[in-house]
């Protein structure tokens, strides 16, 4: 008896699509280099402080509670030099976008919009 007729043809086949997904993530964010040319780019662009005072539309600033390479604070100042802006901190979530939190995330920024579009509603 193979493995195929105990986890079943679909389990198998669900398993290859899964490790080929992976390993096409991995492969597709996988540059040294890149990650260096960012973080050169982070650093040169300075305080960005001011800039974010100027934003008038209404704004979403989502950030992972699990976050690794930025910390919730930095959320929190993004938001806090936005007027007006809402600030989600989603439990779970580190610097990425997870696809068991992708609903949560439609789901917060659907009702953004539609609050924002019922307040701008004549």
């Amino acid at each position: 008896m193979g493995g195929q007729s105990v986890i079943g043809i679909r389990a198998g086949q669900r398993q290859r699509r899964k490790y080929a997904r992976i390993t096409r993530n991995f492969n597709r964010s996988y540059h040294p280099a890149g990650t260096a040319r960012q973080l050169l780019a982070i650093m040169a662009s300075g305080d960005r402080r001011r800039l974010l005072q100027k934003i008038s539309a209404p704004t979403l600033v989502i950030h992972g509670a699990d976050d690794k390479l930025v910390p919730v604070a930095a959320g929190r100042d993004t938001a806090h030099h936005i007027k007006g802006a809402t600030l989600l901190i989603v439990p779970g979530m580190g610097h990425d976008l997870p696809p068991g939190l992708q609903p949560v995330l439609a789901d917060a920024i659907a009702a953004h919009c539609m609050q924002h579009a019922e307040k701008a509603a004549p």
